[in-house]
């Protein structure tokens, strides 16, 4: 790949930000980072970037690349990066694949990040050699499935010697230093529905499907825009708008985007009159809607500015009686489909699901056992062994005379009785 803006004409006469007299290579990656970090803000000075150390910053959801490119005043939050970057070690005058993946991983990350954005530069460098990758999203209706691609220059060289003109590696540096923020790519998230237009704020949160954002609609209200993570996960997207509608609950929406407000605040524990709420609205969407939640757990419940309790992520919903693979809060999940998944057998969706996971959701939040943890999708654990484990803990735990009245009264879709014997915990 050909750098597609012209290198800087710039020199620098100061020893600081030549970057003449970098670690040797058997130093640890954190002398490097700091080297580096210290060599670019010297650079910094006089440019439109800036560079960020993010080593330690969960910067890209929980991702941390080693730096990134920042416009001078703008917020550090992912969606203010301009450009990403990493150290790695060189040998040969090449960088290892599993240092150049792991930088493509970031750009990857970057591009879900920022809705809107076609590309992104990643600088990969270890402050004596220094080489630039582009990573593009792919029209996902040409690529059959690959959703990236890839270009990059050869390694140059960024040492500056003490005489003579910069190297080819400073000046592709200093260049991307003082580049605008759109001449590299950036460009302000933001969506468009028809007349409306929500303009994302921060990101908030990725989740197995999608990455949640705070935004402001037409400039004014805060809300949540959740935005899938790729097309595979439109089908989710479809029924959740599906249940918010049942549930009147406003919101904007395209292909694989819900907007939604108000902005609410994680939950930590409930309130007496959470439960009856709760319960309430879940009986709603079994009886009137025929639909089942599938993951009623701590961490899909919020509160919005008015004390209000509200439940998110209907993604997963089933219709109930229709039988099909486990989607759902597996450590909440009824002893019975604990032990169906153990033995690898589909499930049939209902509604005491929801509701025996409310009542073991909330046991979880009181005792907070520390050996039952959030299990999310896609990661390598391995669902029938974790079923298991978790079928052991609750064959163990909750079996007093009110939590036995609790499940029976959640397997037997009792509703009234419910609110009634778990508001008798508070």
């Amino acid at each position: 790949m050909s750098f597609p803006i012209q290198l800087t004409a710039s020199t620098r006469r100061q020893a600081l930000g030549r970057f003449s007299s970098p670690p040797g290579a058997e130093v640890p990656e954190k002398i490097l980072q700091e080297y580096f970090i210290d060599e670019c803000k010297a650079l910094s000075r006089s440019t439109k970037l800036v560079v960020e150390d993010t080593h330690y910053i969960p910067l890209l959801a929980t991702r941390k690349p080693d730096f990134a490119f920042i416009q001078k005043g703008s917020p550090l939050n992912a969606l203010y990066v301009v450009a990403v970057g990493e150290i790695g070690k060189c040998a040969g005058n090449r960088f290892s694949n599993a240092d150049i993946g792991h930088a493509m991983s970031f750009g990857e990350k970057l591009l879900q990040i920022q809705p809107r954005r076609a590309y992104v530069y990643v600088v990969l460098t270890d402050c004596k050699v220094i080489c630039i990758y582009k990573v593009k999203k792919n029209d996902r209706n040409t690529h059959d499935n690959i959703r990236f691609s890839y270009e990059y220059t050869t390694p140059y060289k960024l040492t500056y010697e003490t005489r003579g003109l910069p190297p080819p590696g400073w000046q592709h540096l200093v260049t991307i230093m003082e580049c605008s923020p759109d001449q590299l790519g950036w460009i302000e998230s933001s969506l468009n529905f028809g007349s409306d237009t929500v303009t994302l704020v921060r990101p908030i949160s990725t989740g197995r499907t999608s990455i949640v954002y705070e935004g402001k609609l037409n400039d004014g209200i805060s809300v949540v825009a959740k935005i899938a993570k790729s097309d595979k996960y439109w089908s989710c997207f479809e029924k959740e708008k599906t249940a918010l509608e049942a549930l009147s609950n406003p919101l904007l929406n395209n292909e694989g985007i819900l907007v939604t407000a108000p902005l609410c605040t994680k939950v930590n524990n409930l309130r007496k009159e959470d439960i009856g709420n709760i319960i309430n609205t879940l009986k709603i969407l079994h009886s009137k809607f025929n639909l089942v939640h599938m993951d009623i757990r701590k961490y899909n419940f919020l509160r919005n500015d008015k004390g209000d309790i509200l439940i998110i992520d209907w993604g997963y919903s089933a219709t109930i009686d229709e039988t099909g693979p486990f989607a759902g809060a597996l450590e909440c999940m009824p002893n019975d489909i604990l032990a169906s998944l153990a033995d690898g057998v589909q499930i049939t969706y209902s509604g005491r699901i929801d509701l025996i996971c409310l009542a073991k959701a909330f046991y979880l939040m009181l005792h907070k056992p520390p050996n039952v943890e959030r299990i999310s999708f896609g990661t390598s654990h391995n669902i029938s062994s974790r079923a298991q484990n978790i079928l052991a803990f609750w064959e163990s735990n909750a079996e007093s005379e009110l939590w036995n009245k609790i499940f029976q009264d959640a397997e037997g879709l009792k509703y009234d009785s419910l609110i009634q014997e778990l508001e008798k915990i508070f």
